[in-house]
């Protein structure tokens, strides 16, 4: 492998890694929020994404530019309809199971990119992808701490909503790769929270203004970091390396999620899942080798 290939491998690893640290401050955040229900909470994270990313375009001009990328416009729609699925597939998890299923089900998106990857993308298996997912796998089970699964019959339409949103997160990160040589990462990202406010604007339009502004210094950061500067990260990521890398290093965020339920809310996590974080750590750092 050579110098050049290594640094824009390093570089699309640690994209990743801030994207993954941005996507855990929902955690403190949607905490921080009051009164209002969680789509809607997802359909202002999203308007306010689309804002931030809309002041990017002062600099940076590509997603105006139409007529460079037309012919990949159906494709984009298709990965903003996978990414409002994935947010309304977890959203619907968290209200109607665990957290504990919700978390272990959606982080099923390596699996099925490590499985799917090599034949719709053509890339090469990574050396280590087995052995840095049996890792992944063995982690995020023990931070989510099986003993809190809740399997009861209620539960069962969450479950089956957290497992859907892991393979459709799997399908964001292998369209968002396929995308990469015809789309800008903030193209991409900008198309995709454009169509997440569209779909959610229902729940937006039920909630009382004066309880919106009251929690727009939570919405507002909300947006901009959890999903505009984490995704326009992520998708900056799988320009440089693959669909497999990227679904592993983006663990990174239940472990972030840890330290901050610590910081913020003195949750210590148990012995299980200070494991679970070494291990997520572990196969992170096992796929950066490779």
């Amino acid at each position: 492998m050579s110098l050049s290939n290594t640094t824009t491998e390093r570089q699309g690893i640690a994209l990743v890694l801030a994207g993954a640290f941005c996507f855990s401050l929902a955690i403190p955040l949607v905490r921080w929020t009051h009164g209002l229900n969680t789509m809607t909470i997802a359909f202002y994270r999203a308007l306010f994404a689309l804002a931030f990313l809309c002041t990017l375009l002062v600099r940076f001009r590509e997603p105006v530019q139409f007529a460079a990328y037309r012919a990949s416009m159906r494709a984009l729609v298709a990965l903003g309809l996978a990414v409002s699925m994935t947010v309304v597939l977890y959203t619907y998890a968290i209200q109607h199971t665990t957290a504990a299923n919700a978390a272990l089900l959606v982080n099923s998106a390596p699996i099925y990119v490590a499985m799917l990857a090599p034949f719709v993308l053509k890339e090469p298996r990574a050396r280590y992808a087995w052995a840095s997912l049996g890792l992944a796998v063995a982690g995020i089970a023990c931070v989510s701490n099986p003993a809190r699964l809740d399997l009861t019959a209620s539960a069962w339409s969450g479950i089956a909503a957290a497992a859907l949103s892991g393979f459709t997160y799997a399908f964001v990160l292998i369209l968002g790769r396929s995308l990469r040589e015809r789309v800008t990462g903030l193209t991409q990202n900008l198309w995709s929270q454009g169509i997440i406010a569209l779909v959610l604007l229902p729940w937006a339009l039920r909630s009382p203004s004066a309880t919106v502004i009251s929690n727009l210094p939570t919405l507002i950061p909300l947006g901009v970091f959890t999903l505009g500067l984490s995704y326009l990260l992520y998708f900056q990521g799988l320009h440089r390396i693959s669909a497999q890398v990227v679904s592993v290093v983006a663990l990174f965020e239940p472990v972030s999620g840890i330290v901050m339920g610590l910081l913020f809310f003195a949750e210590v996590p148990t012995v299980l899942g200070w494991i679970g974080g070494i291990l997520i750590l572990a196969s992170i750092y096992l796929i950066a080798r490779d």
